[in-house]
């Protein structure tokens, strides 16, 4: 009996020491884990901080073209001969360069740049303005290639003017506006709404 007994409490202690040796390699494992978890969490924020702080230390581009003047309302301050009172968006060249447009896109939708592509040999030279005209029955063809193809709404509109290579030139939202108001660019360089819509030609406010 004493001989049995010895021999099972011998096997409880291997037990028990199997089990003490299983949880230990558990909690080492289980801590390597977290180790690498935290140390793969660590190098994605290092990363992302990393590719921020580079974003806000490159230099925004220059000498691109910018929005000068818009109008989502036309009922008469503007009549094209062909396509009557519609919508048109300005496009001005603040730079003291030729601008190529060729390949530029102008949009009412970020994920959709190229709504309408300005036509190759499209030039914008030192502070020349041009005029899209935002049709939603007219594309642009041959005879006309600034028709956009879609109108502008009314009541509030997000636009986006963006190179070949998709970097953004400039955006601008502009505000609800009454009929035959525009939104125009100010020698500071914001917007305000104005009664005096002038396409083509340097804005005017009063």
């Amino acid at each position: 009996m004493k001989t049995v007994f010895f021999m099972y409490n011998t096997g409880m202690e291997n037990n028990v020491e199997d089990l003490s040796f299983e949880n230990e390699f558990q909690k080492e494992r289980i801590g390597f884990t977290r180790k690498g978890a935290l140390i793969l969490i660590a190098v994605l924020v290092v990363l992302v901080a990393g590719v921020t702080v580079a974003a806000l230390l490159l230099p925004k581009p220059t000498g691109l073209p910018q929005f000068s003047e818009v109008m989502t309302s036309n009922r008469g301050s503007y009549d094209h001969p062909v396509y009557g009172t519609v919508d048109w968006v300005e496009i001005y060249n603040p730079t003291d360069k030729d601008i190529d447009l060729s390949g530029y896109g102008f949009s009412t939708e970020i994920k959709h740049p190229f709504r309408y592509r300005f036509p190759d040999g499209t030039v914008l030279k030192p502070g020349e303005f041009l005029v899209l005209y935002c049709t939603g029955g007219t594309a642009a063809s041959d005879d006309d290639p600034y028709c956009t193809g879609f109108n502008l709404s009314a009541s509030g509109e997000q636009l986006f003017l963006v190179t070949p290579n998709k970097v953004e030139a400039d955006e601008v939202f502009v505000p609800a506006l009454d009929p035959d108001t525009a939104y125009a660019r100010t020698d500071k360089g914001d917007f305000q709404i104005t009664i005096y819509p002038t396409p083509w030609k340097a804005n005017r406010f009063e």
